[in-house]
């Protein structure tokens, strides 16, 4: 049965030497859950790893799902900068290099940080701020609409909430692949994408042409 993460820290770190306790946390909690899975790592498990007193582990954390959600939250931040410089620079390429840029970050992003498939495959219901999701889905609309001035904000919209599924997909059947099928789902993903963005800049060219006529 899942369960829904309450809030994260406890105590958010007021100084530099409580901030390094807190990071060092969850680096140690990131590779338990790599070495074990996130079921068989417990808060004793991370307090004796990196080497502190389970009291002040719980000082920071009330729970293994909190301590998870935290770590959770830092990975969405990072997969961010992996995909910013990309969304960035959309213009200039074209809709099949941007697919599978796109998703070859996602890839490196997932191979090292491996403990990211764990927290998706534990029983735990993560949620990211609507606030980001949004933020996100308009960057990669914006980074559509700079591609191609013409398209219309909604088209554009639609397109990158579409995307961010295709991705979203990818991953869910990339961690439950072995190795050797990985590739083949990151190259019919690939495919996917780049077929899909073709169709909507090709739509939207064939309309501006009508519109014109």
């Amino acid at each position: 049965m899942l369960s829904t993460v309450p809030n994260s820290v406890r105590v958010e770190p007021q100084q530099e030497r409580s901030a390094r306790r807190l990071a060092n946390f969850l680096d140690v909690a990131e590779v338990l859950f790599v070495e074990i899975g996130y079921e068989a790592t417990t808060m004793t498990a991370i307090a004796e790893r990196s080497g502190s007193g389970i009291g002040t582990l719980y000082h920071y954390f009330p729970d293994k799902q909190s301590l998870a959600f935290a770590l959770f939250n830092q990975y969405t931040q990072k997969v961010e900068a992996y995909w910013k410089p990309l969304i960035e620079h959309a213009e200039t390429l074209s809709h099949t290099a941007f697919a599978e840029t796109f998703l070859e970050r996602v890839v490196e992003f997932l191979r090292e940080r491996p403990a990211y498939l764990q927290l998706l495959a534990a029983p735990i219901r993560f949620s990211r701020d609507p606030a980001a999701r949004r933020a996100l889905r308009i960057a990669i609309a914006n980074a559509f609409r700079a591609k191609d001035p013409s398209l219309a904000s909604e088209r554009a919209m639609l397109a990158a909430n579409i995307s961010l599924q295709m991705v979203k997909g990818m991953t869910t059947l990339y961690a439950e692949a072995s190795l050797r099928e990985k590739p083949l789902i990151i190259a019919e993903f690939k495919k996917a994408l780049t077929l899909y963005l073709g169709s909507v800049f090709s739509d939207d060219e064939r309309s501006s042409t009508e519109r014109r006529r």
